[in-house]
């Protein structure tokens, strides 16, 4: 077996310079965050902070500014998390910053409801008044108070629409509006700290650099997610070739384009698509580039699993396509040569190129696919004809058969693993499927010794 090699169609970053690799590691990111609440804490503190040792009044005072402005400083990378920027995105990848992004919401909105009690109870304690008497004066007393409140509770609103729980029982269009008026909140923010906000009175400096935070937000949501995709669409021309059926309720769609050879998309990744028709214009999702990109044509696969995904099959070819990306970490290639791929379901679309690739280059490689039935095994004469080309070896693992049902999880089991891949601990494993599987596999692993940089994973996730 020849070595296995990562020079092959090696895309940016894949094999940087180590000057490039800094900028691209998460503690880069981290320290970016950390220098900036820093710098915010020493403008609160030499404007105002130091007076919180005078009374209780001042006390609750300074502990309201302070929140407020980390608050919001917290959402502006609420912003920044999602703005798909390359660098982060190679730094944490998606699925991490998504992590960070639920998180650091939930601290923010924490945060900026402490802002509004503490500074409640702090002027209700300086002016003698009671809450609903300060609240009142609040708003008719105060340059921009009212869009404080208004930005709190949308605020409030977006990440109590974010919760799994709420979020399950939402429409993807109710959800996706809500989560649109972060911008609003977030510009009324701005105007009331600035209108209102003591630590900004008479300290043009801190007004510059909170307006170049906000700034330098905005330009790079608006660079990276409106200029980058219609950019990518002026250089190649994206539009609907064919749509064509695969399994019940999964269909692949075939992109067509100009100089797809000089988009660099790579088996595994995966982007983000938005179909410019009177129906799907308005948003974009994640789909996983599912054949190795020939420079010709692209493809991407999609099940139905939502009201997005069950119209999908009719899109109409010739259809323009605004695309984000690509993006994804599995890409990169390990030095063991001996590899394992899991996929649950629909999570063989990045799998499914990436075995091929895999094997091509010189891997020894052992794919486990798990699926509900024979009817919703995608792919299979692809992986079969794989199987045969290349020596992949392929397990479907499915849940039901005519003469028996297996427990879902029963496969992923430390014991199950083990018959199935009797020198797993030796593989580098590459998981994509359902969050239910992905924790069940990942268990497991942990359990038989995986180390933890031996395993990649792509968590398959719709909106």
């Amino acid at each position: 077996m020849r070595q296995p090699t990562t020079s092959q169609r090696a895309p940016i970053g894949r094999n940087a310079s180590s000057e490039a690799a800094t900028w691209t590691r998460p503690s880069v990111g981290y320290a970016l965050f950390a220098v900036n609440a820093l710098v915010i804490l020493g403008f609160w503190w030499s404007s105002s902070g130091f007076e919180i040792t005078r009374t209780a009044s001042d006390a609750f005072n300074g502990l309201g500014r302070v929140t407020g402005l980390l608050g919001t400083y917290l959402v502006l990378w609420q912003l920044l998390l999602m703005a798909r920027m390359p660098w982060l995105e190679h730094a944490f990848g998606l699925e991490r910053m998504a992590v960070l992004h639920k998180w650091n919401g939930y601290l923010a909105i924490s945060l900026l409801l402490g802002h509004g009690i503490f500074q409640t109870l702090g002027y209700q304690l300086g002016d003698g008044k009671s809450v609903a008497a300060q609240l009142a004066d609040f708003i008719s007393s105060y340059t921009g108070l009212l869009a404080a409140i208004v930005s709190l509770g949308l605020l409030v609103a977006v990440v109590v629409g974010s919760v799994t729980i709420a979020r399950r029982r939402l429409a993807y269009e109710t959800w996706y509006f809500i989560h649109l008026y972060t911008y609003l909140a977030v510009a009324l923010a701005f105007s009331h700290q600035l209108a209102t906000g003591v630590d900004f009175a008479g300290n043009p400096v801190f007004v510059f650099y909170w307006s170049l935070l906000y700034g330098l937000v905005g330009g790079f949501l608006v660079l990276y997610r409106v200029i980058g995709p219609l950019l990518l669409f002026e250089r190649h021309r994206f539009r609907v070739q064919a749509v064509e059926r695969e399994a019940r309720g999964v269909f692949s769609i075939y992109i067509s384009g100009r100089d797809l050879d000089r988009f660099e998309a790579e088996a595994g990744q995966f982007a983000l698509w938005r179909f410019l028709d009177a129906k799907r214009w308005w948003q974009s999702h994640p789909f996983s580039i599912s054949a190795i990109p020939d420079g010709r044509r692209l493809r991407i696969t999609v099940k139905n699993i939502g009201d997005f995904t069950s119209e999908i099959h009719n899109v109409r070819p010739g259809t323009p396509i605004l695309v984000e990306g690509p993006f994804g970490k599995f890409i990169e290639r390990p030095s063991n040569p001996k590899v394992l791929l899991i996929a649950g379901g629909i999570g063989i679309t990045p799998i499914r190129p990436l075995a091929q690739e895999m094997a091509r280059d010189g891997f020894d490689v052992q794919l486990l696919y798990r699926a509900h039935d024979q009817g919703q095994v995608v792919f299979k004469k692809e992986l079969d004809l794989i199987a045969a080309q290349h020596g992949v070896r392929v397990t479907y693992l499915l849940t039901e058969t005519a003469s028996r049902r297996v427990e879902r999880e029963a496969w992923f089991r430390p014991e199950s693993l083990t018959r199935l891949v009797p020198d797993i601990v030796d593989r580098v494993v590459y998981i994509c499927g359902p969050m239910g599987m992905m924790r069940s596999v990942l268990t497991s692993l942990e359990q038989l010794g995986v180390p933890s940089d031996q395993i990649r994973q792509e968590v398959f996730r719709l909106q």
